[in-house]
């Protein structure tokens, strides 16, 4: 019997392709909004169009960041760590999006491929667990901000992790999409 996420990936068409990245936008530019107050209190000067958008949160930053960076981050945010917290519900759309644009994705990609079983499994797994590591950094940034644990030592390689599988799972979908376009 086949799982939600494989149900969802084997109905993949070009057109909730194009639903799920629309998705993906619309939650990115909610959780931009949510974290706007934070973002402010880290720029240091003006911004530019979408120099803007750019994140200073630690977290959201594709180029990795250290315990330290981390920890300076929570200082300089200070009374905003409440804010900072409210905005990680802005979060839960963001991730909900990525993960059936990736679970799209992949099945749209690999339609009348010759795929193995465990193959396939594992097209199904990369998003799945893209989503359950940023939520395991959301709860640890929860009690970061709420002052519960000081989870800075382990931060950095769980937001590795989570940008690690999300990027590897929307390779996979590209490569197999364009093995597939060839053999057509």
């Amino acid at each position: 019997m086949p799982t939600a996420a494989e149900r969802l990936a084997g109905a993949a068409t070009p057109a909730r392709l194009a639903l799920a990245l629309g998705a993906v936008a619309a939650a990115f530019l909610l959780n931009a909004y949510a974290n706007l107050p934070v973002e402010q209190a880290l720029r240091t000067g003006d911004c530019q169009l979408l120099d803007c958008l750019r994140p200073q949160r630690p977290e959201a930053r594709h180029a990795g960041y250290s315990a330290a960076e981390f920890r300076e981050f929570l200082a300089a945010i200070g009374p905003l760590r409440r804010q900072a917290l409210w905005a990680l519900v802005a979060d839960l759309p963001l991730i909900a999006a990525i993960t059936t644009a990736l679970l799209t994705a992949a099945g749209l990609a690999t339609r009348g491929l010759p795929l193995s079983d465990r193959n396939s499994r594992i097209l199904i797994l990369l998003p799945l667990a893209f989503a359950a590591t940023d939520l395991a950094e959301d709860i640890l940034l929860a009690a970061a901000y709420s002052a519960l644990a000081d989870p800075a030592g382990v931060l950095p390689w769980i937001s590795a992790l989570k940008f690690g599988l999300l990027v590897a799972s929307a390779l996979l979908s590209i490569v197999l999409g364009l093995a597939r376009a060839v053999q057509n």
